[in-house]
C-alpha cells in the first residue's frame, strides 16, 4: 500500500487549522488512500441530457476516500449518483484526516454537482463535520433523498441540522434508521413536516424514541400535506395510553394524501398498537398499500383485519410479513367450530373471516401472509375463495404446515391457483419424498441436516434432487453429525448436474481440518461450482478453503457469466482474504458480478476496495443497460446494453422496471440490441448523425460507407460498438 503524502491544510481565510466543524471545505487533499492518486475535487458538474458528468471518470478515486467512513458513490439510476452505506468496508477507528477529507469531498459534491441526488450520512462522516455538511445541504441544487443511519447528535449537531431542513426545497426522501435525536432536532424536524412542499416519502422504522418526544413528531405530520409514502415502528405509539397513539390514530383516519404505510412492531406483542391502526383505516379513503412487519395476531386484530379487507375499496397490496398468530387466536385453537358457508361448507371459524374477506373484496391486487396455522381442508377453502376473487394476481405465503404439504398443493392445483400462489421463503422438507415428488409448486426448498434425527432424510433428500426441475432456490445446511464421503459426493453431483437451480445457499457446521485432500469437503464443492453455468446467487457460509481451492474458486468467478451475487462467509477468515488477492489483479475483465459480500476484515484492504469497485462497476452498467430496454435512449445506455446483455441480473432488473415475467424481460432486451443494429440507427445512436448517413460523391468511384452492403455492415458490427465512438471533447 502505498503511503500516503500529507499536505498542510488551509482554511478560506488562510489561517491555520481550526476544530473540524468550522473547517472550510476549500482544502487540499491528501492522496487517495490505496492508490495514492490526485483527485481533481474542484471542477463543477458537466452533466446533461444524454450526458454523463466528468465525475464519473474518478468515481473509483472518490470512493477510495468514502470508504474511509464506510460510504460509496454509486449509479442507482443513469447519469445519477447516490452516496449510499458500504457494510463492506473497514473504517478505522482514529484517523481524523481522513474523515475529515471524506467531509470535504462531501461539501464540494452537494455544492458543485447537480448529479448527486442522494445522499446517506453516517456518523464516522457526521461528527465533528455537521456545520460543514449542513451548509452543502443548504446549498446543494438537486438532492433529493437524505438518509441519517447511526448518528447521535449534540446540541451543535441538532441545531445545525434543524436550521439546515428549511433549505431542502428539493427533498422527496427522508430517512432516519438508528438516530437519536434531542428536542432540538425534533422541533426542527416536526417543523419541516408540517412546511415542506416536496417531500413524498418519510421511514422511521428504526426510530428509537422517547414517549412524549414522539408527539413532536406527530404534530408536524398531522400538518404535512405532501407524504404518500410513510414507514415507522409502534414506539411512536408506545405506551397507548399516552396521546401519541390516538394522535396517530387520527392522523390516519383525517389523511388524504397517504397511498402506502408500513409499520413494524417494536416489540412481538404489539396487539393493542396494531388494533389502534386498523380501527383509524377504516375510516382512511387514499391507502392503497398496507405492510404489518413483525406483529403478533390475536383473535380481535384477526377479525378487524379481514373486515377492513371486506369492507376497503382503495386498498391494492396487503402484507402481513413475519406476522406471527398469537397463542390465543383462534387460528391456533385446535377445536376450531365449524359453520356452514354458501359455496365452501363446513368451514372452520379459523378460516371463516379470511373466507369472508376475499369473497367481499373486489379491489386487492397482492396478498402475503403467513399459512403454516391452517391445516390442508383450510387451505382448500382458502385457495377456493382466492379463485373466486378475480382481481387478486399475487399470493406470496411466508409458509405452510409441513406436515400437510402435499395435501396443500394438491388443493392449490386443483383450484387452479398455482399460477398466483408464491412461497416467499424456503420451504423447510420434513418428508422429502412427498415434498419433493408431489409438489412441484415449491420451487424454494430448504434442507437443515441440523434438526434432523438420522441420516436417512437428509441421504434421501440429495438423492432425489437431481431429478426436480421444479427446485430453483435451495438452501442447504449441514451438520458435522451426519456428514461423511456419501453426502459430500452427493453435494458435488447435484451442483455439477443441475441446469435449472438459481440460487443456492450452502451452510456447514463443522471442522473440515482433519480431511485429507483427497477428501476435503472444499475441493469436491469448488469443483462442482466451477463446472455449474447455472447459478445467480451463491452462499457459502462455513469451512475453511486452502490456497489450490481459493484459486479455483477466484478463476470460476473471473470468467462467470451466470454468477451474479456471492455471498463468502468461511470459517477462516483468511480463506476470505487469499480469495481477494487472487481476484484483485484481473478482476476487471468480469462483468457479471453485481453484489459480493465478505467477512468485514482489515486484512482485505485494497485488494478488496478493488474488487467491489469492479462490483460498483458492474452494477452501474446493468442499470444503465435496464434503463435502456425500458426506453431511456442515451448513448452511454446504449453502450452499456452492448456491454452486459448477457448478464441475468440484467434480465432481473428489466423485470423489475417494466413488471414483466423472465421471458417477455429477455424478449425486451433482445429487441432493443435490434433497434441500433442498422447503418442509420447505429450512427445516430452513436451521435455521428442526427437522421442518416450520407456521403460526398467521390471522383474515383470507390465504394463508400452508404454503398456497403447489409450483410457487410453487420459483419462489421460485431467488431464495432456504440462505446467504441468517442464523445466529442
Amino acid at each position: 500500500m502505498p503511503k500516503r503524502k500529507r499536505e498542510f491544510m488551509l482554511d478560506i481565510w488562510g489561517g491555520p487549522r481550526k476544530k473540524a466543524s468550522v473547517l472550510s471545505a476549500n482544502l487540499r487533499l491528501a492522496k487517495s488512500f490505496f492508490s495514492g492518486s490526485s483527485i481533481n475535487y474542484r471542477t463543477r458538474c458537466t452533466s446533461g441530457e444524454g450526458r454523463l458528468c466528468d465525475i464519473f471518470r474518478d468515481l473509483n478515486l472518490w470512493n477510495e476516500f468514502f470508504w474511509q467512513v464506510g460510504l460509496e458513490l454509486r449509479e442507482l439510476t443513469p447519469g445519477q449518483l447516490f452516496l449510499v452505506e458500504m457494510h463492506g468496508a473497514y473504517v478505522p477507528l482514529e484517523m481524523p484526516e481522513q474523515k475529515h477529507e471524506a467531509a470535504t469531498l462531501l461539501h464540494r459534491l452537494l455544492t458543485l454537482h447537480r448529479c448527486i441526488v442522494s445522499v446517506d450520512l453516517n456518523g464516522y462522516i457526521f461528527k465533528g463535520h455537521h456545520q460543514l455538511i449542513c451548509d452543502a445541504l443548504r446549498k446543494s441544487p438537486s438532492i433529493r433523498k437524505l438518509k441519517l443511519c447511526l448518528l447521535t447528535m449534540n446540541t451543535y449537531a441538532s441545531q445545525s441540522f434543524a436550521a439546515a431542513l428549511p433549505h431542502l426545497n428539493h427533498l422527496r426522501e427522508l430517512e432516519c434508521r438508528q438516530v437519536h435525536f434531542d428536542r432540538t432536532f425534533l422541533d426542527g424536524l416536526s417543523e419541516f413536516l408540517a412546511n415542506t412542499e416536496s417531500l413524498t416519502t418519510l421511514t422511521m422504522s428504526h426510530l428509537h424514541i422517547e414517549r412524549e418526544d414522539a408527539v413532536v413528531i406527530l404534530q408536524g405530520l398531522k400538518r404535512n400535506k405532501t407524504i404518500t409514502t410513510l414507514s415507522l415502528n409502534t414506539c411512536i405509539l408506545s405506551p397507548v395510553s399516552s396521546r401519541c397513539g390516538f394522535m396517530f390514530a387520527d392522523y390516519l383516519r383525517e389523511n388524504q394524501t397517504l397511498h402506502t404505510l408500513s409499520v413494524t412492531s417494536r416489540y412481538l406483542k404489539n396487539v393493542i398498537e396494531l388494533r389502534l391502526i386498523i380501527r383509524a383505516l377504516f375510516h382512511n379513503r387514499t391507502l392503497s398499500e398496507l405492510n404489518l412487519i413483525r406483529f403478533s395476531l390475536d383473535n380481535e386484530n384477526i377479525q378487524l383485519i379481514t373486515r377492513l379487507l371486506g369492507q376497503n375499496k382503495t386498498l391494492r397490496r396487503f402484507h402481513m410479513v413475519g406476522c406471527v398468530w398469537y397463542e390465543r387466536a383462534p387460528q391456533c385453537c385446535i377445536n376450531s367450530k365449524m359453520q356452514h358457508m354458501e359455496n365452501f361448507g363446513n368451514v372452520s371459524s379459523r378460516i371463516r373471516p379470511w373466507l369472508v374477506a376475499l369473497t367481499e373484496n373486489k379491489t386487492l391486487d397482492e396478498l402475503t401472509l403467513d399459512m403454516s396455522c391452517f391445516n390442508s381442508d383450510e387451505c382448500r377453502s382458502f385457495f377456493k375463495a382466492l379463485a373466486s376473487n378475480a382481481s387478486l394476481k399475487k399470493i406470496t405465503v411466508e409458509r405452510l404446515r409441513r406436515k400437510d404439504v402435499a395435501e396443500i398443493c394438491r388443493a392449490l392445483r386443483e383450484t387452479g391457483m398455482r399460477e398466483r400462489f408464491f412461497l416467499g421463503i424456503h420451504h423447510v422438507i420434513q418428508d422429502p419424498v412427498a415434498t419433493l415428488t408431489e409438489c412441484k409448486e415449491l420451487s424454494r426448498i430448504s434442507v437443515d441436516s441440523t434438526i434432523l434425527h438420522d441420516f436417512d432424510p437428509l441421504h434421501t433428500t440429495l438423492c432425489l434432487l437431481p431429478s426436480c426441475s421444479h427446485v430453483t432456490s435451495l438452501c442447504l445446511r449441514v451438520s458435522q453429525e451426519l456428514f461423511n464421503n456419501r453426502v459430500s459426493s452427493l453435494i458435488a453431483q447435484y451442483i455439477t448436474g443441475t441446469t435449472v437451480l438459481r440460487e443456492l445457499e450452502l451452510t456447514f457446521f463443522f471442522d473440515s481440518g482433519s480431511w485429507n485432500a483427497v477428501d476435503r469437503p472444499e475441493r469436491a464443492l469448488v469443483q462442482a461450482l466451477s463446472v455449474n453455468k447455472g447459478i445467480r446467487r451463491l452462499f457459502i457460509g462455513g469451512l475453511c478453503f486452502d490456497e489450490t481451492e481459493t484459486g479455483m474458486l477466484a478463476d470460476m468467478l473471473q470468467h462467470s457469466r451466470t454468477l451474479c451475487d456471492l455471498s463468502f462467509y468461511p470459517d477462516d477468515y483468511k480463506s476470505a482474504v487469499l480469495l481477494v488477492r487472487k481476484l484483485s489483479p484481473s478482476f476487471s475483465t468480469n462483468y457479471t458480478l453485481l453484489s459480493m459480500r465478505l467477512s468485514k476484515r482489515r486484512e482485505l484492504g485494497a485488494d478488496w476496495f478493488t474488487v467491489a469497485d469492479v462490483v460498483r462497476r458492474n452494477f452501474s452498467l446493468v442499470t444503465r443497460a435496464a434503463h435502456f430496454v425500458a426506453g431511456t435512449r442515451h448513448k452511454y445506455c446504449a453502450a452499456a446494453a452492448e456491454q452486459v446483455h448477457f448478464n441475468p441480473g440484467l434480465v432481473t432488473k428489466v423485470q423489475e422496471l417494466a413488471s414483466v415475467d423472465e421471458g417477455e424481460a429477455a424478449l425486451r432486451i433482445k429487441n432493443s440490441l435490434k433497434s441500433f443494429s442498422e447503418l442509420d440507427e447505429f450512427m445516430r445512436m452513436a451521435g455521428v448523425v442526427k437522421e442518416s448517413v450520407a456521403c460526398h460523391r467521390r471522383d474515383d468511384g470507390q465504394t463508400q460507407l452508404v454503398d456497403l452492403g447489409r450483410d457487410c455492415w453487420l459483419c462489421i458490427r460485431q467488431y464495432l460498438k456504440v462505446g467504441d465512438i468517442l464523445d466529442p471533447q
